[in-house]
């Protein structure tokens, strides 16, 4: 698996199990979870260092 495919995984993965069809509606899915949880991802990252 390529670090892009790693990177796109839970909002392909959230996409998949809510059978989004539309490739619009897919794409603003995608991003809106993808943006979630890499950013909580990043502060959880952070949160020890503060």
């Amino acid at each position: 698996m390529t670090p892009l495919r790693l990177f796109l995984l839970p909002g392909d993965l959230v996409s998949d199990a809510l059978h989004v069809a539309d490739p619009d509606s897919r794409t603003m899915l995608r991003s809106l979870v993808n943006m979630l949880v890499w950013n909580f991802v990043g502060v959880m990252a952070v949160l020890p260092f503060i």
